[in-house]
């Protein structure tokens, strides 16, 4: 046995018994180039968070049915589990182009909202920006739906429970959110078609401290992985 696989069962061992979240990233650390080399297979398609993000549950999940009693290394199995990337890179792609036109009423759109909300003191409602705009609501709701998903799978900003997720596990994870964490969590991801925003700016907007947004970022991304184990 090398000592690269040698190392790879004596680090498998290590986390297997302890179950520690500082075994398991010097596990992750050192499967990280099989990792790598796999996304980097879909990276034309998807984006890098995207795919590291996803890869990461596929790897965690690879070590827990991981049995070398098998005989197979664990470099192996956890290749043909990471095939499941494919997936995410077929779903990637397939939404991978918003025609321009679409982005251009979307970046009016954002505007507009909080052009809006500066002078009304309250947020406007779709048909409020669509009127402001001159556009069709329906129109509206449909760019804004679209091209906010799309950015939201392709951002790699915030905390990680900013991902690609189908809509249930979203509906469902915020559905078991407080007001706050359920308004946090709209500005944070674009949810709900609300716009947008970056740490300073939902701190501001929620009046909340810096402790009390981070504490309720940590709460919010449990709801989504109970959500997921639920689906």
């Amino acid at each position: 046995m090398t000592d690269t696989k040698k190392t790879d069962i004596e680090l498998w061992q290590r986390w297997k018994a302890s179950q520690s979240p500082a075994d398991l990233e010097a596990l992750m650390n050192q499967m990280m180039p099989i990792i790598r080399r796999e996304t980097q297979r879909w990276s034309s398609v998807a984006s890098d968070f995207v795919l590291m993000n996803q890869a990461k549950q596929i790897a965690i999940e690879a070590f827990r049915t991981y049995n070398p009693a098998a005989g197979t290394l664990l470099s192996t199995h956890l290749t043909a589990r990471l095939q499941k990337l494919s997936r995410t890179g077929y779903q990637s792609q397939s939404t991978l182009s918003v025609p321009e036109h679409q982005r251009l009423t979307y970046n009016k759109y954002r505007a507009a909202v909080t052009h809006l909300e500066d002078i009304n003191g309250r947020k406007p409602e779709i048909q409020d920006v669509a009127d402001y705009l001159a556009i069709s609501p329906k129109k509206l709701q449909s760019i804004v739906e679209t091209v906010g998903k799309r950015e939201l799978i392709e951002s790699g900003e915030g905390p990680g429970f900013v991902q690609y997720v189908p809509d249930d596990i979203l509906d469902l994870a915020v559905a078991e959110m407080t007001p706050l964490q359920k308004q946090i969590f709209a500005y944070r991801t674009g949810y709900g078609n609300e716009p947008r925003l970056n740490a300073t700016e939902i701190m501001r907007r929620l009046k909340i401290t810096q402790g009390q947004l981070s504490y309720q970022l940590i709460q919010i991304k449990a709801l989504l992985a109970r959500a997921q184990k639920l689906r």
